[in-house]
């Protein structure tokens, strides 16, 4: 490989990840999936997460395509999770879906449902991805014991903090229980009239139904099975209501964006944030203050929702292109690759020797906080995979939005949203069946 060529595209990268870490050339390389001809693939993926992740992703796509003369990958990106989703499968309704794609984690039975997927069980095991993929990351691919994708940029609520902020009202440490975080809310809310100045704390809007599950799993629920969710259950209701107190009580803002939450605790009018990892790069190099990052205080147990997603591979394709496609996602999901992923973003690496190399343990040394999600991994699980999840989590969103503006109690919100989504999700069922 010319050095040359490897620094200019370094130079492309960084300058357009307005100096964030940085894919960089791998010397690690799959050899093409056939020779003799060029194999086009179409790569739909969103952005999930605030700063500007597609252009590191465009940045990498051509690090690879130059890697990979056979190859060409085109980076097509299609807005957020949900307009993915919908691009994606209405080009499987007419018989012409990407090559790959990168949905929510919770998106796997919506697909399977329109038979849409490539079993990758056999090629992965004859890899080493079972070995060195991280368990809980893989089992969000993974189907009645069958593989449909590699994990690639798995990612947790955390909590973000200001510690100036923190330091300013003489709280010593980010906050470890509910009860913590309820007092120090209310500890870095300050006041200027009707509405605080500065929030104690933000919920990431457009995603707070993510982060409810996670507030569930603290309080020991699991908030859906197969084939149900269980919002009504009283650890559901309970973990409502708590949210609710800290808007009732004025510590908490009542409603947010996804990023705009982001925007408001860079700017300094929240102290605290729930937000994804994948924000961390964004948030830390972007903030005029030192940010810090704690796993979500817990209830009874610690406990997490796994966002982001794996890249799944079209079954209606030829074997060529499912080669190239597997080629792709293989290189996408190395070691090298997550490891300088991982740095770049926030995501979590998905292998346990990214986490092993050399460049990733500077970087820990450097950025401690980069650690408080894979910690927070070990007590978290896949996000609501039930079928209609895209109508679960409307129904939940509108759920939690009216409460906290005091139009419904929390317990009939709760009721009510299980049962329109369990006679939506019986629905679905039935109609799979046939």
């Amino acid at each position: 490989m010319n050095p040359s060529n490897s620094n200019i595209t370094r130079r492309r990268v960084l300058t357009a990840a307005l100096a964030a870490p940085v894919i960089s050339k791998m010397p690690w390389v799959i050899s093409p999936a056939r020779a003799g001809s060029t194999v086009n693939l179409q790569f739909m993926y969103p952005v999930g997460v605030s700063g500007d992740i597609n252009t590191i992703i465009t940045g990498m796509i051509a690090d690879f395509n130059e890697q990979h003369p056979g190859i060409v990958v085109e980076a097509v990106y299609a807005g957020t999770y949900e307009s993915t989703e919908q691009k994606v499968i209405t080009d499987i309704g007419v018989g012409a879906p990407p090559a790959l794609w990168l949905p929510i984690n919770s998106a796997l039975q919506t697909f399977l449902g329109v038979d849409a997927l490539e079993d990758l069980t056999d090629v992965a095991k004859a890899d080493d991805i079972y070995e060195d993929f991280i368990g809980g990351f893989l089992d969000t691919c993974i189907s009645d014991g069958r593989l449909y994708g590699l994990s690639f940029q798995p990612s947790t609520p955390v909590l973000y903090y200001n510690k100036a902020a923190l330091a300013e009202a003489g709280v010593e440490a980010a906050p470890e229980t509910w009860d913590d975080l309820f007092e120090t809310a209310q500890a870095l809310t300050i006041r200027g009239g009707d509405t605080p100045s500065r929030w104690g704390l933000t919920v990431g809007g457009g995603w707070h139904d993510w982060i409810f599950e996670a507030f569930c799993r603290q309080n020991e629920l699991l908030p859906w099975e197969g084939d149900k969710v269980l919002w009504d259950r009283p650890e559901a209701v309970e973990a409502l209501q708590f949210w609710k107190a800290m808007v009732d009580v004025g510590c908490m803002a009542p409603s947010s964006t996804w990023q705009g939450s982001a925007n408001d605790f860079m700017a300094g009018s929240t102290a605290m944030l729930y937000h994804s990892t994948g924000s961390l790069t964004n948030l830390r190099t972007s903030s005029s203050f030192d940010v810090g990052v704690a796993m979500m205080p817990k209830r009874k147990v610690w406990g997490a929702s796994q966002g982001g997603g794996p890249i799944m591979i079209a079954k209606n394709q030829s074997d060529a292109h499912k080669e190239a496609a597997w080629t792709f996602a293989r290189w996408m999901t190395s070691t090298d690759v997550q490891a300088e992923w991982g740095m770049a973003t926030g995501y979590l690496a998905v292998r346990k020797s990214s986490w092993e190399t050399k460049v990733m343990q500077d970087y820990l040394a450097k950025v401690p906080e980069a650690r408080t999600a894979l910690n927070q991994a070990e007590y978290s699980g896949a996000y609501l995979q039930v079928p209609a999840y895209a109508r679960a989590r409307d129904v939940i969103k509108s759920a939690i939005d009216r409460t906290l503006v005091g139009e419904i109690e929390p317990e009939a919100a709760l009721t009510a949203a299980a049962t329109d989504m369990n006679r939506e999700i019986a629905r679905v069922m039935r109609r799979q069946r046939g």
